[in-house]
């Protein structure tokens, strides 16, 4: 991963859907039409390792997320240590969302991270905070992030004593460092904001991180959404070609994120296509999977909402050919008229097997497969809620260890949902 990966805008946007995913979200806002719809975080450490499935995930992360006014939460660390990488002391981190004026919103996400010391001392500082603020009012939504160094050194190299924004410095033949990063960006009617105060990426290989792991430290992202107007459905979802959830030990948790994936806006995206393609998705002893290709496409007006999402993959080889197929798709359809909602999901695949066995073409819902020395396996997962509906393709949770994952751990290929609120 390169620095200027991690801050383009449609990595943010795709964020968003932990606020506007369907059907598994524990809670939806009672009224969705004529409220902002925001989703915000900041935490204290995040440490991606390249090539590997165990990674250090987000510390003293504080989330928020909703359309109810005003919302706050809180996380505390005392100190976070991954060899040979990160030794930082306490972590404090806020996430507030209130109202400004009778019409506007205020977001704000703050971390702050003391004693930093990162890749064996090269990299210093007393304290570190970083500050992310996005507002929105009816006239337009506007978004920043900055950062405040306490005593902050780097081995080797002169810093300003104000450090401008993506400032990018290098430990020659270590690594690649990015100061007082931020990005932000508006699209269908979603600002996006994420800062961080710095962004370490290793050029060899240190401790047990192979070279182009990365180091985040105070990572900071919000999303806030335009009103709905109010005779308008709010609509949502997503499609994906791959997830992975992580399970290393009680205190070790990684992710791989979701490749290939596109987000539904809540005003819809006025009855166009939007894409997201990846062309090879590589997980070491767990996942090859071939060109991932995702879209939605919603729209909504007065009383009427519809949603399309869809997720196609060509080659899937999972745990080294226990479970293969030549192509996966998947599909989810949501539609609103007045008060009248109707789902529907399609599952279609070429040449797919399961420990050797041919999966028919007409599999069931929801067919559950045991397979020895791996775990469960689901194929055609579908669900629905009273506004909302999910497919995965393949679902599979892992019942012992297998290709450096513990038990525990859970893996998505091709996934679907939309949602529509009424």
């Amino acid at each position: 991963m390169s620095p200027r990966r991690i801050l383009s805008v449609p990595v943010l946007l795709i964020m968003l859907v932990g606020l506007f995913a369907a059907p598994t979200q524990a809670q939806s806002p009672a009224a969705a039409s004529g409220k902002y719809a925001f989703y915000s975080y900041a935490g204290g450490t995040l440490v991606r390792a390249v090539g590997t499935t165990i990674s250090s995930d987000l510390t003293a992360q504080s989330t928020i997320a909703g359309q109810r006014l005003p919302s706050t939460a809180r996380s505390t660390t005392a100190a976070v240590e991954v060899k040979g990488l990160v030794d930082v002391g306490a972590i404090h981190t806020t996430t507030k969302a209130r109202r400004a004026g009778t019409k506007g919103i205020t977001m704000v996400s703050l971390a702050r991270t003391a004693n930093v010391n990162l890749l064996g001392g090269l990299i210093r500082a007393k304290a570190v905070e970083t500050t992310n603020v996005t507002r929105g009012n009816p006239k337009r939504l506007t978004s920043t992030s900055s950062t405040r160094f306490v005593d902050l050194h780097i081995a080797g190299v002169h810093l300003p004593v104000n450090i401008p924004k993506n400032y990018r410095v290098q430990i020659p033949g270590v690594a690649v460092v990015v100061l007082n990063a931020t990005a932000t960006g508006t699209k269908d009617g979603v600002a996006t904001s994420q800062g961080y105060a710095l962004g370490v990426w290793l050029l060899r290989n240190r401790a047990t991180a192979p070279v182009g792991s990365s180091i985040i430290l105070n990572p900071t992202m919000s999303a806030l959404s335009v009103p709905v107007p109010a005779p308008a459905p709010a609509v949502g979802g997503r499609a994906y070609g791959t997830h992975a959830l992580i399970k290393a030990t009680s205190r070790v948790r990684g992710e791989v994120g979701r490749s290939g994936e596109v987000s539904t806006p809540p005003i819809g995206t006025g009855g166009r296509v939007n894409k997201n393609r990846t062309a090879d998705v590589n997980i070491p002893g767990v996942a090859h999977i071939g060109a991932v290709y995702s879209t939605t496409r919603a729209t909504s007006s007065a009383h009427r909402g519809e949603v399309t999402n869809t997720s196609q993959i060509a080659g899937v080889n999972l745990f080294n050919g226990l479970i293969t197929a030549d192509a996966i798709g998947v599909r989810a359809h949501s539609r609103l008229v007045g008060t009248r909602f109707r789902a529907d999901e399609r599952m279609t695949f070429v040449n797919l097997k399961v420990a050797g066995v041919k999966i028919p073409v007409d599999v069931g819902r929801n067919t559950r497969i045991n397979v020895a020395n791996l775990g469960t396996v689901v194929i055609n997962q579908r669900a629905r809620t009273r506004n909302g509906n999910q497919i995965r393709g393949i679902y599979i949770r892992l019942l012992k260890p297998r290709g450096g994952l513990e038990a525990g751990a859970e893996i998505e290929v091709a996934v679907a949902s939309t949602r529509i609120w009424r």
